[in-house]
């Protein structure tokens, strides 16, 4: 197996590639390791590279459920990209071989952080259980740091039928171990906090709190109707539902599907999915669904594309089963923030991304598809209303996603020591 470095490079394992034009920096060595090579995750290395890190970056490009990041900002800014390639397509409804293909990953990437500085600190950011303990234990045996960044709690996640390959309590035992492993847990809510807490010797020591943000840098404000709207063919005069992300079980697919067929049932409305993941493919084997004019179906578009993207919405939608809520904190939702549209947050009120829209003003929780169906109707109606949300939404996002300042917060939790701190 091989893996690849950079766009269009590859190397066999240990070997140590760096791209582009920047040059490496001098000061504290991080390995940042996201499985899917999100957006934002991408985005916090350039960042900390910038700030005066020397950043190795790992995902893997196998994993296809989600838009990954740009990573040639990433190597021109000297960030060293490491993509491992499992040599296919990680199977998301496959779970013995989806379960193999994480093992993998978490095998490769032990191989790989030997190869690399001894006092790197090592960031595990929504990396498998199955692949992050072989990661935490080749990290220990060097004597590294290592950061469980911690994003989602998988064991919760194993109670919704398909979308993890474990019993649940063998997640609840890798997660609890991996958790006690970490010299330092940063947590993206107070729930995740307790979580880690609770199973660490020093409970909250060296536990911290620090919510997710969007990659504000690639997300500037656009007009709806624009090159990627116009491209697609989604017709202008029709108002537009839209959903961004990764769609997996845990997104609630029927409900979106009841919700796209209600909502598109007179012909002036669209809902447009563009989306990659097992719900996706729940969805595509609906012939009701299939066929409809007004319900479209979108591949995940690349990062550079995603502002247009976003924009070209009137109401923007995210979803998540009541059983994910402690569970998962949807950062898609942050992304909708910079586009400066409302938002719908079909998911339960307690969810730390439903209680953000609400707090700020810039959409609408609904628990239920009625509740979500006469909320959108009604913004739909109501352009005056969906500009002030939207700009509410935006005005957030740009105070407090500066990517210089996340940097900042995240380094100071991680324990990773910037030149000038």
């Amino acid at each position: 197996m091989l893996w690849t470095v950079g766009p269009g490079r590859s190397a066999e394992y240990g070997d140590r590639v760096s791209t582009g034009s920047g040059s490496q920096s001098p000061g504290p060595a991080v390995t940042l390791i996201d499985f899917g090579g999100h957006p934002f995750t991408a985005d916090l290395a350039i960042s900390l590279q910038r700030a005066g890190a020397s950043v190795d970056y790992v995902f893997s490009s196998s994993n296809e459920s989600n838009p990954h990041g740009d990573f040639s900002d990433a190597t021109s800014d000297g960030v060293t990209v490491h993509d491992i390639d499992l040599g296919r397509p990680v199977d998301q409804s496959q779970l013995r071989r989806r379960f193999r293909d994480e093992q993998q990953f978490g095998w490769a990437v032990g191989k790989l952080i030997r190869q690399t500085s001894p006092d790197a600190t090592i960031v595990l950011c929504q990396v498998p259980v199955a692949a992050a303990v072989v990661i935490q234990g080749a990290a220990k045996s060097r004597g590294q740091n290592v950061v469980l960044w911690l994003q989602e709690l998988q064991s919760d996640l194993a109670s919704i039928p398909g979308t993890r390959a474990l019993p649940g309590r063998v997640f609840t035992s890798l997660e609890r171990r991996i958790a006690a492993g970490a010299d330092r847990v940063i947590a993206i809510s107070e729930g995740f906090a307790e979580f880690a807490a609770a199973n660490r010797k020093t409970g909250h020591l060296d536990v911290t709190v620090l919510p997710n943000w969007a990659p504000l840098r690639y997300l500037p404000s656009r007009h709806r109707i624009n090159r990627w709207s116009t491209d697609q063919g989604l017709h202008p005069d029709r108002k537009r539902v839209l959903y961004s992300g990764r769609l997996g079980l845990e997104h609630r697919p029927d409900e979106i599907a009841a919700l796209a067929l209600t909502l598109t049932a007179n012909g002036d409305v669209d809902m447009v999915l563009v989306a990659g993941g097992p719900g996706v493919d729940v969805l595509r084997n609906r012939p009701e669904l299939q066929t409809h004019p007004n319900i479209h179906f979108i591949e995940l578009q690349p990062l550079s594309d995603l502002a247009d993207v976003l924009a070209s919405a009137d109401v923007l939608l995210g979803t998540l089963d009541d059983r994910a809520s402690e569970a998962l904190v949807p950062s898609k939702i942050l992304s909708y923030l910079c586009a400066g549209r409302p938002v719908i947050a079909l998911m339960n009120g307690s969810n730390p991304s439903a209680k953000l829209v609400e707090e700020i003003g810039a959409g609408v929780t609904c628990t239920d598809i009625h509740s979500a169906t006469t909320t959108i109707r009604a913004l739909l109606e109501d352009p005056i209303e969906r500009r002030r949300m939207g700009n509410l939404g935006r005005a957030y996002a740009a105070q407090t996603f500066d990517p210089t300042s996340v940097a900042k917060q995240f380094a100071a939790a991680a324990g990773i020591h910037l030149s000038g701190d």
